[in-house]
């Protein structure tokens, strides 16, 4: 018995590594095939469906994904790779102490000329509702339909969902799902200019290349120097 245990422990741990071989195989195909474009996309943090002509990076494995990597970190991409980067929804979920950072590793990856396109919730928004709700000036916030965890509708819950997330809904300390930054405009356009940017400007909702998360969207583009 204790010889079969050795041997299907012995079968498993191979099995791992054939795995892992072929996933690195299959990514160094995607990056030998997309290295020879003469322009280059990439979407971090893509949704269910991959935007056409864009490659993919993500913190978990999807369909949707091209990349393994954690994009507040160093990425895995030459200087001046892309000509665009987009990110929707993704920058909250980093620290907030770590956004500047964040920004500069994507502007060295976004060639000179190129466009970085971020959307975050506005934060100044979502406040804004909460405080009107709480001080009796309107309930606009009950028409979000952002009420998980909150039969009530009770405007305090709402915005701590909106501002923290939910994790996995579990409770799950350290979830990458929550959110970890609060944004406005002038911040967000002021990270950009921070990092080398140039016509920093704020995008409408029909600009946004996937799900467009409605009346909490804050999308911010601008242009490498």
């Amino acid at each position: 018995m204790k010889h079969a245990n050795n041997i299907a422990r012995e079968w498993s741990f191979l099995l791992k590594i054939k795995t892992f071989f072929y996933k690195l195989l299959v990514e160094q195909f995607i990056i030998i095939k997309n290295s020879k474009k003469s322009k280059r996309f990439l979407e971090i943090g893509p949704g269910e469906h991959k935007i056409d002509n864009f490659e993919t990076i993500n913190i978990v494995k999807s369909p949707s994904t091209d990349y393994i990597g954690d994009a507040t970190k160093k990425i895995n991409f030459p200087n001046q790779t892309f000509d665009i980067i987009y990110a929707s929804h993704v920058l909250e979920h980093t620290p907030w102490y770590k956004l500047d950072d964040t920004i500069y590793e994507w502007a060295r990856v976004l060639k000179s000329g190129g466009i970085l396109e971020i959307w975050v919730p506005d934060g100044l928004k979502i406040a804004k509702a909460f405080c009107d709700a709480e001080l009796g000036i309107n309930s606009d916030y009950e028409k979000d339909g952002w009420f998980r965890f909150n039969k009530e509708k009770d405007s305090t819950i709402w915005f701590s969902g909106r501002i923290f997330s939910y994790g996995d809904g579990l409770g799950t300390r350290g979830h990458f799902n929550y959110h970890l930054a609060v944004f406005s405009e002038r911040y967000l356009k002021k990270l950009l200019s921070d990092a080398g940017f140039k016509d920093i400007e704020r995008m409408k909702n029909e600009e946004c290349r996937g799900y467009d998360h409605g009346w909490i969207n804050l999308g911010i583009k601008g242009i490498k120097k």
